[in-house]
């Protein structure tokens, strides 16, 4: 369940960049961003990780029964909802930013380097480019100075950390589900669940940052040496770790709210079964 989720979060995560401050942003340059930046894409692949988490997570023999579990599926798309997340990603950067800071990142976004790089990414996160990241991953590493490129813009990304955030986020989320399921009308007692996390979560941090500067290294093999340096500098801008902060707040916080909109459902639900 983790390397699967992970390969669907770096798909998202190789996009996203990103604190406070005044607003008078437009609708339109907000939108534009959410566009330009990969965001709407990615937003739109949550719901497909915590299924894919479900998937890996029932079991030959489990208690949930086929209905029950084809139940608890469906209302993924209920409760992680890409527009209404997207939506308040918009609303925290039209409360946090301005329009000059706004016209700013565009103009990276809309900038031949940046359609490159962006370009790259999207090329990079598909099914088919996985399993070329998996077949050529020793032959990657061995691309010394990309390597070096993919560590520093893996540091300015924040990548391997927010990877780690979220995938706990939707382990945490996938586990309640389950327990509310088998057991309704039980609290669900997430810390043996968060203490397994944290036995794991030195050895996963490895195995994230590893799968993050390989994924990097792949995608960006053909861009233009000077487009990759003017990524960095864009990455290194105090306006961009702005937006990519506010982002990723926005994002953990909406995908928190949709996982406890889901186990209220399945609450819900699974005790009215039982009346």
């Amino acid at each position: 369940m983790i390397k699967y989720q992970c390969k669907l979060l770096l798909a998202s995560l190789l996009f996203v960049f990103s604190s406070v401050g005044h607003a008078d942003v437009s609708d339109e340059s907000v939108n534009k961003l959410l566009v330009l930046s990969g965001l709407t894409k990615q937003v739109g692949q949550f719901p497909d990780l915590v299924k894919a988490g479900m998937e890996q997570a029932k079991q030959p023999g489990s208690p949930i029964s086929d209905a029950e579990y084809t139940f608890m599926m469906s209302s993924i798309n209920e409760s992680f909802v890409p527009e209404k997340i997207t939506g308040e990603i918009g609303q925290a950067l039209k409360s946090s930013m301005t329009q000059t800071e706004a016209n700013q990142l565009l103009a990276w976004y809309e900038s031949d380097a940046g359609r490159a790089i962006t370009q790259a990414e999207e090329s990079s996160s598909t099914a088919e480019a996985y399993q070329q990241i998996a077949q050529s991953a020793e032959s990657l590493l061995k691309k010394t100075d990309l390597v070096q490129a993919a560590k520093r813009i893996d540091l300015l990304l924040n990548a391997t950390e927010t990877t780690l955030q979220a995938q706990e986020q939707s382990g945490l989320a996938v586990y309640s589900a389950l327990m509310t399921a088998i057991q309704p009308n039980t609290p669900v007692d997430v810390a043996p669940f968060k203490a397994q996390l944290a036995a794991q979560q030195s050895q996963m941090q490895g195995e994230i940052q590893t799968m993050v500067i390989v994924s990097f290294v792949y995608a960006y093999q053909n861009v233009d040496k000077t487009n990759l340096q003017k990524y960095e500098a864009f990455l290194s801008d105090a306006t961009t770790a702005k937006f990519h902060k506010i982002v990723l707040t926005s994002m953990i916080k909406a995908f928190e709210s949709g996982a406890g909109d889901w186990g209220r459902t399945l609450g819900q639900h699974f005790k009215n079964k039982q009346n």
